[in-house]
């Protein structure tokens, strides 16, 4: 539990940083709400955002999370009965609904892969592939990237070389979108050391101009093909939240990367 955790409703919060925007559109709605949105909000969120569907095509409902099982029990309620668990006043759920509504295709593909993976784990033990799906759903960010040069400095942890020497190349060839729901809740309050786990898709230059919600949308699909093809951990890349250009005011500062103990020297790939 990170010390952003709580109840105490801020009607702002989307606007507080960066990390946010492809959700702004979302939570745009509750700007104005005085406490906790209720479930019907929420109903009325998915409604507008699809409507937001499981992966077998069926319309989602916000309800009740199962009362025991864990994380399995409330993957299997979303797709056997198309409910997405809400609890009230919490601000992890919040963040889990607001991915379902910009990558609706994603989340539902993941959905059914926890589901499917399940089946095959001994004695209750997650699989690497369902370790990574985990990663991914609760941690993870996506890069869309115009120049494949970038992505290998991304993956080789050459973070001095992509963040500082190749900054205004980053600005033009990369995007960067949180989609992990346990991320975006950390986002309210960011601490250094805050790190994602990063899948990289190719994209033109051109989208990467858009807004970050029409890049959500137009790669969704592709982020779903990519999810499903998740093989174990190592699949995703670390990147260190607060290192991403406009991410973080001390970032301005070259020094900034300088932090070892942040910005890690790790696998060659």
């Amino acid at each position: 539990m990170t010390p952003a955790h709580g109840s105490a409703w801020d009607a702002r919060f989307a606007t507080r940083s960066p990390l946010f925007e492809p959700y702004v559109d979302v939570a745009v709605r509750w700007q104005h709400a005085p406490a906790f949105p209720a479930r019907s909000a929420f109903a009325d969120a998915l409604c507008a955002a699809g409507p937001v569907t499981n992966a077998a095509g069926r319309v989602l409902v916000p309800g009740l999370p199962p009362d025991a099982g864990g994380a399995l029990a409330y993957e299997r309620s979303v797709w056997s009965d198309a409910v997405l668990g809400l609890r009230e006043d919490d601000w992890h759920d919040l963040m889990n609904l607001l991915v379902w509504c910009v990558f609706p295709a994603t989340k539902a593909r993941l959905n059914a892969a926890h589901v499917e993976e399940a089946h095959g784990d001994p004695a209750g033990r997650r699989s690497p592939r369902r370790d990574a799906l985990t990663l991914f759903d609760e941690n993870g960010l996506l890069v869309a990237c115009a120049d494949p040069s970038l992505e290998r400095l991304l993956r080789e942890f050459r973070w001095r070389e992509l963040f500082v020497e190749r900054r205004a190349e980053v600005a033009r060839s990369m995007r960067f979108l949180v989609f992990g729901h346990g991320l975006l809740d950390k986002a309210r309050a960011p601490f250094i050391g805050l790190t994602a786990h990063a899948l990289v898709l190719d994209a033109p230059a051109s989208l990467l101009a858009a807004p970050a919600a029409a890049i959500a949308a137009s790669l969704d699909g592709r982020l779903a093909g990519a999810v499903d093809r998740l093989s174990g951990p190592r699949a995703l890349a670390p990147l260190p939240v607060l290192g991403i250009p406009g991410w973080w005011p001390a970032n301005e500062a070259p020094a900034f990367y300088d932090d070892s103990r942040y910005f890690r020297p790790g696998r060659q790939a």
